[in-house]
């Protein structure tokens, strides 16, 4: 007989974990019942495979739900410590503010299309998401637009009888909007706006998803951020980033792992140049960042700075901006 654990998932989003917890549930009640197959059970209970199954509930901490031969505790391992190390030649870019018309035109074109977020009204039919827009009347009408229906303007209000009146000058018309495999130009430039400056792809399926599963929630986020090596290659936070990169004349070439130095370990660059400017040696140096508080805060919680760590910095060759 199997039994539920101690343990518990409430680690995971609250958005999720309801989805979770039913699956649990299914896994439990299905146990209990016996006879069927373990691929059977992960069918029915709304896995994948019996493989995917095994590892969520290990992950969960359920692994009392486990067979016996796959019963195990994830572990997780100590992450790997990246350090950032090396230079190359200084190449000066054109200053990002050269494209500030540019970049504010797109936030006002964004503003327009949250403006006309309550205009639409959307299906999915087939494997089609279909749109149509509520367009002021008197709007002239673009390509493909001319067959429309009247109708009341989005923020019209009901009369005590339950009618509503308007004047001609406020009527809108209902106009198609198309129907493709993917949703519009707009609400694509919207999810992809909001996802590159920080929202989550479960605060948008919380709001945008009909009913969204613990399956399609990693979906999504393995699309926006990828969770192994290979796959944050091909997300769209990557391939947004390399597009940047062409743009600002240093294409990421194949195979480059150019590693990224933090705010935090720039500044301590800054600070191991500056110092040894003065004349302090490597372990000065490294007895210094290790007094000041403020330097280096995040590797201090594991470690000393030592000498090496000392070296790493001053190989940037990120002098001070002064």
């Amino acid at each position: 007989m199997y039994s539920l654990p101690k343990q518990h998932i409430e680690d995971l989003p609250a958005a999720t974990r309801e989805d979770a917890y039913s699956k649990v549930a299914k896994v439990f009640l299905l146990r209990q019942e016996g006879g069927d197959s373990e691929d059977e059970v992960a069918y029915r209970a709304g896995f994948g495979s019996a493989d995917a199954m095994h590892h969520q509930l290990s992950a969960w901490g359920f692994a009392g739900l486990l067979p016996p031969h796959r019963a195990q505790v994830v572990r997780k391992s100590e992450p790997r410590e990246h350090k950032a190390r090396g230079s190359g030649p200084v190449m000066e870019l054109p200053p990002a503010a050269n494209a500030m018309s540019i970049f504010q035109g797109a936030l006002e074109k964004l503003h327009a299309f949250v403006e006309r977020l309550p205009s639409r009204k959307e299906h999915r039919q087939g494997k089609r998401f279909v749109l149509s827009n509520a367009k002021p009347f008197f709007e002239l009408p673009e390509p493909g637009e001319d067959y429309r229906y009247l109708e009341a303007p989005p923020d019209a209000q009901p009369d005590e009888h339950g009618d509503i009146s308007v004047m001609g000058a406020q009527a809108y018309v209902r106009v198609p909007g198309g129907a493709a495999r993917h949703p519009d130009d707009e609400v694509t430039a919207l999810v992809a706006a909001a996802l590159l400056t920080g929202t989550s792809t479960d605060e948008l399926l919380d709001l945008l998803h009909e009913a969204p599963t613990q399956e399609i929630r990693e979906q999504a986020r393995e699309l926006f951020e990828g969770d192994t090596p290979s796959k944050r290659k091909d997300s769209f936070k990557n391939k947004a980033r390399q597009i940047t990169a062409q743009i600002r004349g240093y294409p990421i070439g194949r195979g480059d792992r150019t590693n990224a130095a933090s705010k935090e370990w720039q500044s301590a660059a800054w600070a191991a140049w500056e110092w040894k400017g003065y004349g302090y040696q490597v372990d000065e140096i490294a007895s210094r960042l290790n007094e000041e508080a403020h330097l280096l805060p995040e590797l201090k919680k594991r470690r000393e700075v030592t000498v090496a760590d000392v070296r790493d910095l001053l190989s940037l060759d990120f002098k001070p901006p002064y």
